[in-house]
């Protein structure tokens, strides 16, 4: 499913939060991961002075160095891994061990981040809220906002401040938060949760170590009918509404239980009434301090071919407080330019 996954890189502490994630994807998927570092010279506006060569160099060379140290680390990281769990091929790690690689580009980083992914053939982009800008009032930082904006790929996003007491705990995903909402189009989904509730069963018994099992947490949030007329309703509109929740209540129920039945790992699902699916979706992940991931698909049952994400994954990716994994369900090829692109484009621009 993802055979190729891109870390996009600063040089920032906050930025290889991403990393784990990336590892543990690798694991479960047997990916390949490109690290990327994208340099970006200071604007005319901001240093009107041409940039010195020599210290261009100089910062071209740092960072072939870092990177080349961070793919040394992760390549020892997942041989190790593949001793454990195959350690009849030991011999011959080259073979069974995931590639780490990386790439440096020069230029504006967003654009960069978005258009080597196309042309990389990316199959997941896992990246950090935050990197070297630091820490901010706002959720995400711009970079990784005009990636998640237009990359029309799968991503993963790791919320940088959310950090652990020892920060070399390997990542798991022991509870996997799988929101649905009875549409075709949702539960694509649902083979990434799958994959990865698996994933992670096979590498605790070959390792063999004692934990709790994997298991997805599917959720449907029901929206009592909105009613154009301001409270209190006449009696007959009351009645009406409630037997319309009756109604949902039994048919979503029956659709869970399907599911249930249905997938091949353990789960459980739950019933939420609220008149929010966003905000019924960000309670429930925050109250639940164990759940380690959030699976989204970009759109449901109502969203449209000219957003990249629908109102309810938009509103978690924005605001959400935890790692989140959004599988876009949105051809590139489908996808209508805006008229920002569009002008963008006839300027010259990127």
């Amino acid at each position: 499913m993802f055979n190729r996954i891109l870390v996009p890189l600063d040089g920032s502490l906050l930025a290889e939060r991403a990393i784990p994630h990336a590892l543990q994807f690798a694991r479960i998927f047997e990916s390949n991961i490109i690290l990327l570092r994208v340099l970006n010279p200071i604007s005319f506006h901001e240093n009107p002075d041409a940039v010195d060569p020599l210290k261009w160099q100089i910062r071209k060379a740092e960072a072939d160095l870092y990177m080349q140290a961070i793919t040394d680390r992760l390549c020892k990281e997942l041989e190790t891994d593949t001793r454990k769990t195959n350690p009849l091929k030991a011999d011959d790690l080259d073979e069974c061990s995931p590639r780490v690689e990386y790439n440096i580009l020069e230029g504006k980083t967003a654009e960069n981040i978005i258009n080597f992914a196309h042309s990389e053939n990316i199959d997941l982009v896992v990246i950090s809220t935050h990197g070297s800008s630091g820490l901010s009032r706002w959720n995400i930082s711009s970079v990784t906002q005009k990636v998640i904006n237009l990359i029309y790929l799968p991503i993963l996003v790791v919320r940088a401040y959310n950090q652990t007491d020892d920060e070399n705990m390997p990542v798991n995903y022991q509870r996997i938060l799988l929101p649905i909402d009875s549409s075709r189009r949702a539960e694509c989904s649902l083979s990434a949760g799958i994959a990865l509730a698996r994933g992670e069963s096979k590498k605790d018994l070959a390792i063999g170590e004692t934990v709790i099992q994997p298991r997805l947490i599917l959720a449907a949030i029901i929206k009592p009918p909105e009613i154009p007329i301001p409270e209190p309703y006449p009696a007959k509109i009351e009645k009406l509404s409630e037997q319309l929740m009756q109604v949902s209540r039994l048919s979503v129920n029956n659709y869970l239980q399907e599911m249930k039945e249905r997938l091949p790992v353990d789960c459980e699902s739950m019933m939420i009434e609220n008149a929010s699916v966003s905000s019924a979706i960000q309670e429930l992940a925050d109250h639940d301090e164990v759940i380690d991931l959030v699976v989204l698909c970009a759109h449901g049952y109502t969203g449209r071919a000219n957003w990249p994400y629908g109102t309810v994954t938009r509103n978690y990716l924005e605001h959400g407080t935890k790692t989140v994994l959004v599988i876009q369900d949105l051809p590139r090829s489908k996808v209508q330019p805006s008229a920002a692109e569009l002008a963008c484009e006839k300027s010259g621009g990127l």
